[in-house]
């Protein structure tokens, strides 16, 4: 595994994406998600925090997950033309952008429940079945996360430097 690619994509993929779906919903949703889910939670578990600090700090902490599973499932060796393996990788993304908009519903309900201290909760809510903002928004972040590592793939099958990089000089 190219741990360097791993944690690039799986840091930057997920503090980009999360940065997007956010501002994706406050420009076609109207409300977002952090700040649906930091209410509840402080609500539910009366918590004396700020909801905006407890909803972004669950927001982030999904991105990251999901965008270090994409990193890592982008690592699996395809013996077989870059081209294809790029091709594979975007499918793998769109998959999961597809996947998590289906357990959406249900993983929102679970996660304010938990972190609520209210247990497990039943009966759980209905999958996601529409197509819609949510799937557009789910695309949007795991094609950001694929893209920086294809970025990041990509400076590294050429040699780039990173940013600031280079041999140093010395007097």
């Amino acid at each position: 595994m190219d741990t360097p690619r791993f944690i690039r994509t799986a840091i930057a993929g997920g503090l980009l994406g999360a940065a997007a779906f956010w501002l994706y919903q406050v420009a076609f949703q109207g409300g977002t998600i952090t700040a649906f889910i930091g209410g509840q939670i402080v609500s539910q578990g009366k918590y004396p925090l700020p909801p905006s600090l407890v909803g972004w700090a669950v927001h982030l902490g999904v991105s990251l997950s999901y965008a270090a599973l994409t990193a890592l499932l982008l690592q699996v060796p395809f013996p077989s033309p870059e081209a294809v393996r790029r091709g594979a990788g975007l499918a793998i993304a769109l998959a999961l952008g597809w996947a998590t908009t289906k357990v959406a519903p249900p993983a929102i309900q679970i996660t304010i429940s938990l972190l609520s201290r209210k247990g497990f909760p039943s009966p759980l809510w209905e999958l996601n079945e529409g197509v819609g903002h949510p799937l557009w928004n789910h695309l949007l972040f795991f094609a950001l996360v694929w893209a920086v590592d294809l970025l990041g793939a990509s400076r590294a099958a050429l040699s780039l430097p990173a940013v600031g990089g280079g041999p140093r000089r010395t007097a």
